[in-house]
Protein backbone atom coordinates (compact mmCIF):
# COMPACT_ATOMS: atom_id res chain seq x y z
CA UNK A 1 0.00 0.00 0.00
CA UNK A 2 1.19 3.42 -0.90
CA UNK A 3 2.26 6.51 1.28
CA UNK A 4 4.48 5.40 4.14
CA UNK A 5 3.39 6.38 7.54
CA UNK A 6 5.19 10.14 9.28
CA UNK A 7 6.04 8.58 12.23
CA UNK A 8 7.51 9.74 15.43
CA UNK A 9 5.50 13.32 15.41
CA UNK A 10 6.03 15.20 18.61
CA UNK A 11 1.88 16.40 19.34
CA UNK A 12 3.43 17.85 23.10
CA UNK A 13 6.81 18.64 24.59
CA UNK A 14 4.97 17.67 28.26
CA UNK A 15 6.24 14.11 28.08
CA UNK A 16 8.67 11.57 26.16
CA UNK A 17 5.90 10.14 25.28
CA UNK A 18 3.69 12.82 23.47
CA UNK A 19 3.93 10.99 19.80
CA UNK A 20 2.29 9.59 17.26
CA UNK A 21 2.48 8.31 13.84
CA UNK A 22 0.35 9.36 10.95
CA UNK A 23 -0.25 7.90 7.69
CA UNK A 24 -2.07 9.76 4.90
CA UNK A 25 -4.98 9.39 2.94
CA UNK A 26 -4.54 7.19 -0.24
CA UNK A 27 -6.98 9.57 -1.78
CA UNK A 28 -5.83 13.12 -2.17
CA UNK A 29 -8.36 14.62 -4.70
CA UNK A 30 -10.01 16.56 -1.44
CA UNK A 31 -9.54 16.87 2.50
CA UNK A 32 -10.19 13.41 4.24
CA UNK A 33 -11.68 11.88 7.33
CA UNK A 34 -9.23 11.08 9.60
CA UNK A 35 -9.50 7.71 12.36
CA UNK A 36 -7.08 8.29 15.69
CA UNK A 37 -6.45 5.40 17.37
CA UNK A 38 -5.79 4.51 20.73
CA UNK A 39 -3.30 1.75 21.92
CA UNK A 40 -4.80 -0.95 25.05
CA UNK A 41 -2.60 -2.01 28.03
CA UNK A 42 -4.07 -0.68 30.94
CA UNK A 43 -3.01 2.71 30.79
CA UNK A 44 0.65 0.67 32.28
CA UNK A 45 1.96 -0.68 28.68
CA UNK A 46 1.18 -0.81 24.96
CA UNK A 47 2.54 1.14 22.57
CA UNK A 48 0.98 2.77 18.88
CA UNK A 49 2.93 0.06 17.01
CA UNK A 50 0.01 -2.60 18.46
CA UNK A 51 -1.93 -0.97 15.31
CA UNK A 52 0.42 -2.22 12.90
CA UNK A 53 1.07 -5.48 14.30
CA UNK A 54 -2.33 -6.08 15.94
CA UNK A 55 -4.60 -4.29 14.11
CA UNK A 56 -3.21 -4.31 10.67
CA UNK A 57 -7.20 -5.00 9.00
CA UNK A 58 -8.51 -2.02 10.65
CA UNK A 59 -5.62 0.21 9.55
CA UNK A 60 -4.99 -0.97 5.62
CA UNK A 61 -9.72 -0.83 5.96
CA UNK A 62 -9.74 2.47 7.13
CA UNK A 63 -7.10 3.95 4.35
CA UNK A 64 -9.01 1.74 1.72
CA UNK A 65 -11.81 3.55 2.66
CA UNK A 66 -10.10 6.96 2.43
CA UNK A 67 -9.12 7.91 5.83
CA UNK A 68 -5.87 9.30 7.05
CA UNK A 69 -4.92 7.46 10.30
CA UNK A 70 -3.34 8.46 13.17
CA UNK A 71 -1.66 5.70 15.65
CA UNK A 72 -1.15 7.91 19.08
CA UNK A 73 1.01 6.92 22.46
CA UNK A 74 0.36 8.43 25.26
CA UNK A 75 1.67 8.52 29.50
CA UNK A 76 1.96 5.63 31.68
CA UNK A 77 0.49 5.61 35.00
CA UNK A 78 2.88 7.00 37.94
CA UNK A 79 2.93 8.84 41.07
CA UNK A 80 2.49 11.96 38.81
CA UNK A 81 0.77 10.85 35.94
CA UNK A 82 -3.30 9.43 36.72
CA UNK A 83 -5.47 8.19 34.79
CA UNK A 84 -7.05 11.78 33.89
CA UNK A 85 -3.95 13.63 33.14
CA UNK A 86 -3.25 10.53 30.51
CA UNK A 87 -6.82 11.41 29.28
CA UNK A 88 -5.80 15.14 28.74
CA UNK A 89 -2.46 14.01 26.87
CA UNK A 90 -4.76 12.31 24.67
CA UNK A 91 -7.00 14.98 24.06
CA UNK A 92 -3.98 17.50 23.21
CA UNK A 93 -3.35 14.90 20.63
CA UNK A 94 -6.44 15.18 18.86
CA UNK A 95 -5.95 19.15 19.53
CA UNK A 96 -2.83 18.87 17.69
CA UNK A 97 -4.33 16.23 14.78
CA UNK A 98 -7.07 19.33 13.86
CA UNK A 99 -4.06 22.16 13.73
CA UNK A 100 -2.36 19.94 11.01
CA UNK A 101 -5.50 19.51 8.40
CA UNK A 102 -4.09 21.89 6.06
CA UNK A 103 -0.76 20.42 6.06
CA UNK A 104 -1.76 16.77 5.85
CA UNK A 105 -5.23 17.72 3.91
CA UNK A 106 -7.82 15.82 6.67
CA UNK A 107 -10.94 17.28 7.49
CA UNK A 108 -11.28 18.31 11.00
CA UNK A 109 -14.92 17.85 11.10
CA UNK A 110 -14.77 14.55 10.30
CA UNK A 111 -13.27 12.78 12.94
CA UNK A 112 -13.55 9.84 14.84
CA UNK A 113 -11.85 8.32 17.51
CA UNK A 114 -11.71 4.62 18.47
CA UNK A 115 -8.97 1.96 20.12
CA UNK A 116 -8.93 -1.29 22.42
CA UNK A 117 -9.52 -1.65 26.17
CA UNK A 118 -7.44 1.50 28.25
CA UNK A 119 -7.97 3.41 23.75
CA UNK A 120 -11.71 2.85 24.33
CA UNK A 121 -11.87 4.59 27.11
CA UNK A 122 -9.95 7.06 26.33
CA UNK A 123 -11.80 7.14 22.95
CA UNK A 124 -15.18 7.62 24.87
CA UNK A 125 -13.74 10.79 27.30
CA UNK A 126 -12.98 12.37 24.93
CA UNK A 127 -16.29 12.06 23.14
CA UNK A 128 -18.47 13.17 26.59
CA UNK A 129 -15.75 15.25 28.29
CA UNK A 130 -16.34 18.67 28.13
CA UNK A 131 -14.37 20.19 25.26
CA UNK A 132 -10.66 21.34 25.59
CA UNK A 133 -10.95 24.03 23.20
CA UNK A 134 -9.93 27.54 24.07
CA UNK A 135 -11.03 29.75 21.40
CA UNK A 136 -9.41 32.41 22.47
CA UNK A 137 -6.19 31.01 22.94
CA UNK A 138 -2.75 32.39 21.49
CA UNK A 139 -1.83 28.85 20.83
CA UNK A 140 -3.22 26.94 17.37
CA UNK A 141 -3.16 23.93 18.75
CA UNK A 142 -5.20 24.92 22.12
CA UNK A 143 -7.89 26.46 19.61
CA UNK A 144 -8.95 23.01 18.12
CA UNK A 145 -11.43 20.89 19.56
CA UNK A 146 -10.49 17.36 21.49
CA UNK A 147 -13.92 15.77 20.48
CA UNK A 148 -14.04 13.38 18.29
CA UNK A 149 -17.48 13.17 15.56
CA UNK A 150 -17.71 9.45 16.24
CA UNK A 151 -16.38 7.24 18.90
CA UNK A 152 -15.47 3.79 18.57
CA UNK A 153 -15.12 0.72 21.29
CA UNK A 154 -13.33 -2.49 21.17
CA UNK A 155 -13.14 -4.48 24.07
CA UNK A 156 -14.96 -2.79 26.06
CA UNK A 157 -12.73 -3.04 29.92
CA UNK A 158 -13.95 -1.86 33.36
CA UNK A 159 -13.53 1.73 33.87
CA UNK A 160 -16.99 2.51 31.88
CA UNK A 161 -18.86 4.40 34.37
CA UNK A 162 -15.98 6.97 35.23
CA UNK A 163 -14.34 7.41 31.29
CA UNK A 164 -17.71 7.35 29.92
CA UNK A 165 -21.20 7.01 31.94
CA UNK A 166 -20.75 10.23 33.71
CA UNK A 167 -20.26 12.15 31.27
CA UNK A 168 -22.54 11.40 28.56
CA UNK A 169 -25.97 13.42 27.28
CA UNK A 170 -28.31 14.25 24.37
CA UNK A 171 -26.76 14.70 21.11
CA UNK A 172 -22.87 13.85 21.51
CA UNK A 173 -20.57 11.14 19.70
CA UNK A 174 -22.62 8.47 18.09
CA UNK A 175 -20.71 4.57 19.38
CA UNK A 176 -19.76 1.65 17.98
CA UNK A 177 -19.44 -0.87 20.44
CA UNK A 178 -17.66 -4.53 19.39
CA UNK A 179 -16.69 -7.40 22.19
CA UNK A 180 -15.56 -10.82 21.74
CA UNK A 181 -14.74 -11.31 25.62
CA UNK A 182 -15.78 -14.46 27.01
CA UNK A 183 -18.51 -13.33 30.08
CA UNK A 184 -15.69 -14.13 32.98
CA UNK A 185 -13.33 -12.05 31.53
CA UNK A 186 -12.28 -10.31 34.57
CA UNK A 187 -10.93 -6.59 32.63
CA UNK A 188 -13.55 -6.95 30.01
CA UNK A 189 -16.74 -8.13 31.09
CA UNK A 190 -19.25 -7.64 28.25
CA UNK A 191 -21.72 -6.00 30.44
CA UNK A 192 -19.55 -3.09 30.35
CA UNK A 193 -20.05 -3.09 26.45
CA UNK A 194 -23.71 -3.51 27.21
CA UNK A 195 -23.40 -0.69 30.03
CA UNK A 196 -22.19 1.80 27.35
CA UNK A 197 -24.88 0.99 24.91
CA UNK A 198 -28.00 0.84 27.21
CA UNK A 199 -26.79 4.53 28.21
CA UNK A 200 -26.24 5.70 24.58
CA UNK A 201 -29.83 4.74 23.98
CA UNK A 202 -31.51 5.90 26.80
CA UNK A 203 -29.66 9.72 25.96
CA UNK A 204 -30.70 8.88 22.17
CA UNK A 205 -27.44 9.00 20.86
CA UNK A 206 -26.82 6.66 18.16
CA UNK A 207 -25.29 3.55 19.14
CA UNK A 208 -24.37 0.11 17.48
CA UNK A 209 -23.29 -3.27 19.72
CA UNK A 210 -22.23 -6.41 18.26
CA UNK A 211 -20.63 -9.26 20.18
CA UNK A 212 -18.04 -12.04 18.61
CA UNK A 213 -19.11 -16.01 19.47
CA UNK A 214 -17.91 -15.46 23.08
CA UNK A 215 -20.63 -13.84 24.15
CA UNK A 216 -24.45 -13.38 24.25
CA UNK A 217 -23.77 -9.72 23.33
CA UNK A 218 -26.17 -9.07 19.77
CA UNK A 219 -24.56 -11.42 17.00
CA UNK A 220 -23.75 -9.90 13.31
CA UNK A 221 -25.99 -10.71 10.76
CA UNK A 222 -26.54 -10.05 6.82
CA UNK A 223 -23.13 -11.50 6.29
CA UNK A 224 -20.61 -8.82 7.09
CA UNK A 225 -17.64 -8.30 9.55
CA UNK A 226 -17.84 -5.67 12.25
CA UNK A 227 -14.50 -4.13 11.06
CA UNK A 228 -16.96 -3.71 8.01
CA UNK A 229 -20.21 -2.39 10.05
CA UNK A 230 -18.14 -0.01 11.68
CA UNK A 231 -16.37 1.34 8.96
CA UNK A 232 -20.43 2.00 7.62
CA UNK A 233 -21.07 3.45 10.83
CA UNK A 234 -18.02 6.18 10.51
CA UNK A 235 -18.77 6.97 7.31
CA UNK A 236 -23.03 7.80 8.35
CA UNK A 237 -22.41 9.84 11.48
CA UNK A 238 -19.04 11.33 9.98
CA UNK A 239 -21.09 12.53 7.11
CA UNK A 240 -24.32 13.94 8.75
CA UNK A 241 -21.98 15.86 11.53
CA UNK A 242 -21.09 17.68 8.07
CA UNK A 243 -24.10 18.18 6.83
CA UNK A 244 -25.24 19.49 10.11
Amino acid sequence: MAAEPIRDVKYDDKHQRNVLDFWPALKKEKAAPVFVWFHGGGFRNGDKSQLEKRRRSSLDAYRKAGYAVVSCNYPFLAKDMDYRQIAHHCARAVQFIRSKSGDWNIDPKRLCCGGVSAGALISEFLGYHDDFANPKAKDVVTRQSSRPGVVVSIMQPIGTKDFALRYMDKGEAPIFIYSDARPNDRIHPPQQAALLHEKAKALGIPSVIHGGGRNDLPKINGGKTWLELQLEFCRKHLSEKVAN
